[in-house]
């Protein structure tokens, strides 16, 4: 008993004391202002009118002062400048309006502003311009990073990722990894939707390819959470990265560009030796475009951009006969693979592509849309949909479970063209968020969001079997289709779906919010469906191919095979061996931000996640019925459809 008092006092001390205002660490799409409104003699002046105003767009926020004197606004679009006036005209109260001008609101902190105010008796009006240093934030819970748009813009950056920007962070080891932590164990969010690679080949959105998801200029501002403690904020152990899309004004805005890099920049030499490293090219042409709809009620933003890198994709050559191995220069013989191309065209019908030479591409396209909708003062409306199309090339696999192995180019072996393969990322998604305020006490936030990926390797244009030639025991070349492209597809979605209720009060601020995530994916694994074959030689490969040629329907070879494989699916009526995966998970959540007094604020909060798994999985009736021991030895049965509870 004394234990758990003891862990409840540490759990209660650990929630932490934090001074100022109403603790606001969503974090994901708006920011917030929070403030005190005293007369001269610093008494709280309550049922005073603030009004912000931001600047770009008209959009009109709107707030009352409370016994306390204490106000806050929610769900504010991020960035600014803002103009916040406060003005009361109460009997016996009244005061002169005074604003602050310059405010600038950060996402997911509260900016904080005080108001000290003279009786209207006074005619001198007094405007302030109010700054705010987002690090001191008063609501911040936790270490935490913003990166603005200004930031954004001038900070440099090769890969035009949010990786970019992100090693503002202290904790950044690099990447998208924070404090020493797996990137997969992030949370990233994109205008309040889950942004991630749920499936977890990759650490983020992007990293398949390596490419952007959305381009660095379509964002506005960037947050990085390492350790908050606010219940709102979850499904991470590394940093909750949220991110927030930019939004149209009553200007109409825009700009175009075309970017470019070249090899000038890449070695040539290594000591005394020379060396050709080939081609590396680089383009980016792209565009962004925003304003107004309707002036003060309607936005749009766009961007679109067309990337395409191109590198080598082996600077590793054929031997053009008497050549010193070594270097880039294979033992393989420019003859034996011209013959061989030559061979398979004119007796297979089997097009090889070529062995040196050739680039290795990654295109990418993406483009966003996102619309502002300013209801009325209460409510405010937000929708986003971006897209990403891209694919990278691949080297062929190394893999020795099908066919030899070590079947990548270097000095002893040379693969075709068209025994490489490429990765698909294809991503659509979409998020809306409905902002809204009733009466002068109660604030909600509700946030849809869906996405869409395909990681499925890229269609192969022939389907051809694998085939390894050896020539003293290691692989000397290979041609046919990659082995682990075939039937390799990855699909998931997912549905976000969270509503967060906010009720402030003199002393509390509560916090009520209730969380729903649907994911499923499909997998598809089906390796060596075409076929693999070893050759000790090309001439046992010459051999045999020829006696096929001359009598298709054989029933033995003249040579000995080094390997044959090929691998089938024996569940009856199963095309290929899809697997899928459903899980629902549902949160639930409470919060009390309680001010016993003005310099002191007390966070308290509960939250629970619970996942539930669909039976997704293939029942096998001879396994099911097998009787194994557990860890103590008793003898149990297991279902292999049933996923975890």
């Amino acid at each position: 008993m004394k234990r758990m008092q003891r862990t409840l006092f540490l759990l209660a001390f650990c929630a932490l004391l934090w001074p100022g205002g109403q603790a606001f660490a969503q974090g994901v799409t708006t920011g917030s202002l929070a403030g005190t409104v005293v007369n001269a003699e610093g008494a709280p002046v309550e049922g005073a009118s603030v009004i912000a105003i931001h600047l770009p767009s008209g959009t009109t926020y709107e707030a009352t002062s409370r016994a306390d004197g204490r106000f806050q606004i929610i769900g504010m679009r991020v960035g600014g400048p803002y103009s916040v006036t406060v003005a009361h005209a109460g009997t016996g109260n009244a005061f002169e309006p005074q604003t602050k001008d310059d405010v600038t609101v950060n996402l997911g902190v509260s900016t904080d502003l005080e108001f000290k105010v003279t009786p209207i008796t006074l005619t001198e009006s007094v405007t302030v311009t109010g700054t705010v240093d987002p690090v001191f934030a008063s609501d911040r819970t936790g270490a935490a990073t913003q990166i603005s748009r200004e930031e954004i813009a001038t900070l440099p950056n090769i890969s035009a990722r949010i990786e970019s920007v992100a090693r503002l962070t202290p904790q950044s080891g690099g990447g998208l990894s924070f404090g020493g932590v797996d990137n997969r164990l992030n949370n990233i969010t994109i205008d309040g939707a889950a942004f991630n690679n749920s499936f977890g080949l990759a650490g983020s959105p992007g990293d398949r390819t390596g490419v952007a998801p959305i381009s660095l200029n379509a964002i506005e501002q960037v947050q990085i959470n390492i350790a908050p403690y606010d219940v709102r904020q979850g499904n991470f152990i590394g940093a909750g990265v949220n991110s927030v899309t930019r939004s149209g004004t009553n200007q109409f805005r825009g700009s175009l560009y075309h970017q470019l890099r070249d090899d000038s920049l890449v070695g040539t030499e290594a000591g005394d030796n020379e060396f050709d490293p080939g081609t590396f090219e680089f383009r980016n042409t792209g565009g962004w475009l925003s304003g107004p709809i309707l002036r003060n009620k309607l936005f749009f933003f766009g961007n679109f951009e067309d990337e395409l890198e191109s590198r080598p994709a082996t600077n590793f050559r054929a031997n053009s006969g008497g050549e010193t191995v070594g270097g880039s220069v294979t033992r393989v013989l420019r003859s034996d693979l011209d013959a061989l191309s030559s061979f398979l065209s004119s007796n297979f019908n089997y097009e090889t592509g070529g062995y040196q030479d050739y680039p290795g591409e990654i295109p990418a396209r993406r483009f966003l849309i996102k619309s502002d909708f300013n209801l009325n003062n209460n409510n405010k409306f937000t929708a986003r949909y971006s897209q990403l199309d891209s694919e990278t090339f691949q080297l062929a696999s190394n893999s020795s479970s099908l066919g030899f192995g070590s079947r990548r180019t270097n000095t002893n072996a040379l693969n075709f063209q068209n025994s490489n393969y490429s990765i698909l990322e294809n991503i659509k998604g979409g998020s809306g968020e409905w902002n809204s305020v009733w009466g002068s006490s109660i604030a909600n936030n509700l946030v849809i969001g869906y996405s869409s990926h395909d990681e499925s390797r890229g269609p192969l244009e022939t389907l051809f079997p694998l085939v390894d030639i050896l020539q003293s025991g290691t692989t000397y070349t290979t041609f046919g289709s990659e082995p682990f492209t075939p039937n390799n597809e990855l699909r998931y979605k997912q549905l976000q779906i969270r509503n967060d209720l906010t009720k402030f009060g003199e002393k509390h601020s509560f916090v009520f919010g209730a969380s729903y995530q649907k994911y499923n994916s499909e997998n598809v694994f089906f390796p060596g469906s075409q076929s693999a074959y070893v050759y000790n030689s090309l001439a046992d490969f010459y051999t045999d191919a020829n006696d096929y040629l001359a009598n298709p329907n054989r029933t033995t070879s003249p040579v000995t095979i080094r390997r044959f494989q090929v691998r089938w699916a024996n569940i009856p009526g199963m095309e290929k061996p899809l697997q899928p995966l459903e899980v629902q998970y549902y949160g639930a959540y409470a919060q009390d931000d309680w001010r016993p007094r003005s310099d002191l604020t007390v966070t308290l909060g509960v939250r629970m996640d619970v996942p539930v798994f669909d039976e997704t999985g293939f029942e096998n009736p001879i396994a099911n019925a097998r009787t194994v021991r557990d860890e103590d030895g008793h003898a149990v049965q297991y279902q292999t459809q049933k996923l975890p509870d």
